[in-house]
């Protein structure tokens, strides 16, 4: 599943989050309650939180918004060619 979620979501997420909260962030930007999330990746909403805190930490998103946001930006930017 995650090699999927990088095509999707690559650049900078691939450099700064783990393969977990990759998934967390793809399912959240899906549109998942944290309830939703914990259930489909196997987790508990308490882990589902701190990968969030952290994913937020890490890209500078305050919010869920933020993150759906910079999801957003992540998807359309395609990557720079050297």
């Amino acid at each position: 599943m995650v090699g999927s979620i990088d095509l999707v979501l690559g650049g900078e997420w691939s450099r700064v989050l783990t393969p977990r909260e990759r998934q967390v962030a793809f399912q959240v930007i899906r549109g998942l309650s944290n309830k939703h999330v914990a259930r489909e990746l196997r987790l508990s909403e308490g882990t589902v939180k701190v990968h969030l805190h952290n994913i937020f930490r890490k890209l500078g998103a305050k919010n869920r918004y933020g993150l759906i946001v910079h999801g957003a930006a992540e998807i359309v930017t395609p990557p720079l060619r050297a």
